[in-house]
C-alpha cells in the first residue's frame, strides 16, 4: 500500500534533534551515498551496451536550460521550501538532477534534438518527444539502482551497529520489493523509448498540452510522475493492486525556461487510456488554472524541481506551498522480491 507523509509534520523538537546531530548525519550519509554510487555503477552503457570506466554526468534538466535561472551558478532544491536541517536548500548547475548511466558519445548524441533551444521554435517533433520520456525512464533507472544498493547498506549499517532488527529489516525489504519491481517497469518503458527512436516511429506519445511563454519562469522541471486521481476523483493508478499484470500509466511534464521565453509540456504514452479523463478535463481549465495545477502536481509529486534564488522568500514560506511541497508517499509491496538486472 502507499501512506502519506508529509516533512512539514515534523514538529520542533525533530528539526532541533536533526540540527544537533546534522555532523553525524551528514558523515553517515555520505559515507553510505558514496559506497551506493559504487555499488550501484553500471559497467556497461545502457544505451550502446559498450563497457566503460566513465560515464556521462547526464542532467535530467538540460544544464543549458537550468543556467538560465540559476545565480552565481547555483539552483534552490524543493528543500529550500520543506527546509529540513539535514539537505541542502541549493545545488550548483553541474550537480542538479544528474545520474549516471550512459557513455559521453551517447549523451551527446540521444538527447541532441530536445536539448537544442532552437528546435522550440516550432511544435516539438515526435523524436524530441521520445527523447524526453527516454530521458525521464533513464533517471529513474538511476534513481532505483541508487535506492536498491541504499537499503542494502543501510540494512547492514544498521546490523552493524544494533545487530540484526526483525521490524527494520522488513521495512527495508519491503522498500527492496517495491524498488526492484519499479525498476523492471522502468527498464520496459527505457526499451521501448530506445525502440521508438530508433526506428523513427510516429504517433507513439500524444503530448495534449504545449505552450510557449513570453517570459522566463523562474522554475524548471523534466520528469514524469504518477497521478493517483483526476480532478473529479476518479482513480488514474490505483497503487493498492498488486496484480503483476497492473501496470501505473505516468503523465511527462516539462517546464523549460529559456533567455526570454519557456516551454511548457504534457505528454503521455499514446495507450496510457486511463489517463484520458485527465487530460480532458485539464483543456477545459483556463489558462491560469493550467499553470496552477502543473504546480501542484510537480511539487507534490516530485523532488526533482529547481528553482531561481531570484524568488522572492515570501514565495517560500507560504504555508500551502509547504504542506504540497512536503508531502511524499511510501510504498510497501506483498509481492515476493525479484532479481532485476540491467
Amino acid at each position: 500500500m502507499a501512506e502519506l507523509f508529509n516533512f512539514n509534520n515534523i514538529d520542533t523538537a525533530e528539526r532541533k534533534s536533526m540540527e544537533k546531530n546534522i555532523i553525524d548525519f551528514k558523515r553517515l550519509h555520505s559515507r553510505l551515498s558514496g559506497k551506493s554510487r559504487k555499488d550501484s555503477k553500471p559497467s556497461h552503457c545502457l544505451y550502446c551496451k559498450q563497457q566503460h570506466n566513465r560515464f556521462c554526468n547526464s542532467h535530467s534538466i538540460p544544464a543549458s536550460f537550468l543556467r538560465n535561472i540559476a545565480v552565481d551558478g547555483k539552483v534552490y532544491t524543493t528543500n529550500r521550501i520543506i527546509d529540513l536541517p539535514i539537505f541542502d536548500t541549493e545545488r550548483g548547475v553541474n550537480n542538479s538532477g544528474t545520474f549516471q548511466l550512459i557513455c559521453r558519445k551517447c549523451d551527446s548524441v540521444i538527447f541532441s534534438d530536445y536539448e537544442n533551444y532552437l528546435n522550440y521554435n516550432e511544435r516539438p517533433t515526435d523524436r524530441m518527444i521520445a527523447q524526453i520520456a527516454l530521458k525521464n525512464h533513464m533517471r529513474f533507472i538511476g534513481k532505483r539502482r541508487f535506492e536498491i544498493a541504499l537499503y542494502k547498506n543501510m540494512k547492514e549499517e544498521v546490523a552493524k551497529k544494533r545487530g540484526r532488527n526483525h521490524h527494520v529489516d522488513a521495512f527495508l525489504d519491503d522498500m527492496l520489493r517495491v524498488a526492484n519491481l519499479d525498476l523492471l517497469e522502468y527498464i520496459k518503458d527505457f526499451k521501448n523509448c530506445k525502440k521508438i527512436i530508433e526506428k523513427g516511429w510516429a504517433n507513439e506519445h500524444y503530448l495534449f498540452y504545449y505552450e510557449k511563454i513570453d517570459y522566463t519562469v523562474p522554475i524548471a522541471f523534466q520528469g514524469e510522475v504518477c497521478l493517483n486521481f483526476d480532478f473529479q476523483g476518479n482513480t488514474i493508478n490505483d497503487v493498492y493492486n498488486k496484480s503483476k499484470k497492473y501496470k501505473l500509466q505516468t503523465l511527462h511534464i516539462s517546464i523549460f525556461p529559456m533567455e526570454s521565453q519557456s516551454i511548457i509540456m504534457l505528454f503521455i504514452k499514446k495507450d496510457n487510456k486511463r489517463l484520458r479523463q485527465f487530460y480532458k478535463q485539464f483543456n477545459s481549465l483556463c489558462h491560469a488554472d493550467k499553470l496552477s495545477a502543473i504546480n501542484f502536481i510537480i511539487f507534490s509529486l516530485s523532488e526533482d524541481i529547481f528553482m531561481s534564488k531570484t524568488i522572492h522568500d515570501e514565495f517560500m514560506v507560504n504555508e500551502r506551498l509547504k504542506n504540497v511541497a512536503g508531502l511524499t508517499s511510501i510504498q510497501f509491496s506483498e509481492i515476493d522480491n525479484i532479481k532485476v538486472t540491467v
